[in-house]
């Protein structure tokens, strides 16, 4: 039930508005009838009231100045403000105040009624909406973190400062830090098992990761993702130094217990940071850490400090380093390459000998290979899956030179396709000269720069290039071409040879007599005479 409070100065008008009004229909009651503004301050604090109505004009504290004081106690409380004066200034004044609404004196009580109503009812509106609010704070929650990490720091503090009060969160701790930890094998186990057990299994090891890390951290939350968790930690560590020992420990633990089971991942493992507004810089660490699992498969934690310990010397990995490779490639000089590799692995073993060094150079001038067979538009999926064997490979390899044989195999291996996608393009531009030839030997202007200009390479290329692949010139190609379409106009048709000479290309018919009697054997004339149908 509604409490209503009537405030007036004026004993017969509060008695009249609590007997004039049907309270019950509208499940209100009348709790408090107060004579002074300051008196009903007093009790809002100590009392719940719902809908106040109240006159304005009264003495010390005044409607106004009363409304605006409860709004302040309790903003959700509904306030009806009456005045026996037509003053539009005191309507514009309560509206500005937060009032629900205003009623002049004297009361039509029809009326007051008809606007307590609507009070009521949007109260009852309200505590809807509030309720589902505070069902909603999980989801804000979640959102508050999601936002915090996709967010600059400068706007996330800008954006969120207030929402920790609200949600209840406490963020006020020394040192944060973000993890992430990806399901390698997400696919796979919702195959196996369906989308709602990987899901719950997904749960499980969100409840594993809060139990084991609650006693180390105090704020221990954890964002879930399709494919991924999101792990934010927080705490009150001496220094941060001891927070990232303590995090590094709990996420091998983590990883260990996990091995053999369910879920494969991958741990990405962010800065600590002092301030909660430099999450997104935390979490973006988190995530360069990560992307490491590619150079190193063997590895399955990736801390980002470990990523920025070594710095590669930039006289050892180069682009004109790699773009060597990639010319004794072009060559096909096998053992060219075979020096060149055993050069490199010399120069790596003597000034840097580890193996996470030689794995990224193998990695740079892989990717660097890759890059030339896309540019060469030779197919690379074959490579690729050579690629993903060779770092499978790489992880049991004993010694650097059986390192360096894997990358020596891949590099022969886009020799031999680099020599059939030359094949290939070859064989193609032969075919598309073969065609071109095909559909224009009509033309009596086409000529080998034509041909060039269509399969886009230059006439001197283009004539060597057929001659060395079918073992024949172009000319004698259209020389054929000609021929063979006046042979099947001779046998068919009955069209003069100087007609035919033009439709086959020929400007002069005796030149096209000459050339058909030296290709054939006979004149033309013979030649119909023999197979005219």
């Amino acid at each position: 039930m509604y409490q209503v409070m009537i405030i007036d100065d004026n004993y017969l008008s509060v008695e009249g508005i609590r007997h004039n009004i049907n309270w019950t229909s509208m499940d209100a009651c009348v709790s408090q009838k107060v004579y002074d503004g300051q008196t009903a301050l007093e009790i809002l604090e100590k009392e719940q009231v719902d809908l106040i109505i109240s006159d304005i004009e009264m003495a010390q504290l005044n409607g106004l100045e009363m409304a605006e004081k409860a709004l302040r106690i309790n903003p959700s409380i509904k306030i009806i403000l009456i005045s026996a004066f037509d003053k539009f200034e005191y309507a514009r004044q309560a509206i500005r105040l937060g009032a629900f609404d205003y009623v002049e004196k004297p009361l039509d009580y029809t009326y007051l009624s008809s606007i307590i109503e609507k009070a009521l009812h949007t109260l009852q509106q309200e505590r809807h909406n509030l309720d589902i609010l505070n069902r909603s704070k999980p989801a804000m929650i979640e959102n508050f973190f999601s936002e915090l990490i996709h967010s600059s720091s400068d706007e996330a503090r800008y954006s969120l400062n207030n929402y920790p009060d609200y949600l209840n969160l406490k963020l006020d701790y020394h040192y944060f830090q973000a993890a992430i930890i990806r399901i390698e094998n997400a696919d796979e186990v919702k195959s196996k098992f369906g989308i709602e057990e990987y899901h719950l299994r997904l749960m499980s090891l969100t409840d594993q990761i809060k139990e084991s890390f609650c006693n180390a951290f105090s704020l221990v939350y954890i964002l879930t993702n399709f494919n991924k968790l999101i792990v934010f930690l927080g705490h009150d560590y001496v220094n941060a130094k001891i927070f990232q020992s303590s995090s590094s420990e709990l996420f091998s633990r983590l990883s260990d217990s996990l091995r053999g089971r369910v879920f494969e991942i991958s741990i990405g493992i962010g800065t600590v940071i002092k301030y909660l507004w430099n999450m997104p810089v935390s979490y973006e660490n988190a995530s360069k850490a990560l992307e490491y699992s590619f150079f190193f498969p063997q590895k399955n934690i990736f801390d980002i400090r470990d990523t920025k310990r070594k710095e590669i010397p930039s006289e050892l990995f180069t682009s004109q380093n790699e773009e060597q490779l990639i010319q004794l490639i072009c060559k096909k000089q096998t053992a060219d390459i075979h020096d060149w590799i055993q050069k490199l692995s010399a120069n790596l073993l003597e000034n840097y000998g580890s193996k996470q060094l030689i794995f990224i150079q193998i990695y740079s001038l892989l990717g660097r290979l890759l890059k030339f067979m896309y540019e060469m538009d030779i197919n690379t999926e074959e490579t690729e899956h050579e690629i993903i064997d060779t770092y499978h490979r790489m992880e049991y390899a004993v010694s650097s030179s059986e390192i360096f044989q894997l990358l020596e195999e891949v590099c022969y291996n886009i020799c031999q396709k680099l020599e059939t996608s030359v094949q290939n393009h070859h064989a193609h531009i032969c075919s598309a000269t073969i065609e071109y030839i095909r559909t224009h030997y009509q033309d009596a202007s086409l000529c080998l720069k034509d041909i060039a200009d269509h399969v886009n390479v230059s006439p001197a290329h283009l004539s060597a290039l057929f001659k060395k692949n079918q073992k024949q010139n172009i000319s004698d190609v259209i020389a054929n071409a000609r021929i063979d379409a006046a042979c099947q106009l001779l046998s068919n048709s009955s069209a003069s040879l100087k007609e035919i000479s033009a439709r086959i290309g020929y400007t002069n018919q005796y030149y096209f007599s000459s050339c058909f009697k030296k290709k054939i054997g006979m004149t033309p004339s013979i030649y119909r005479e023999k197979h005219l149908n």
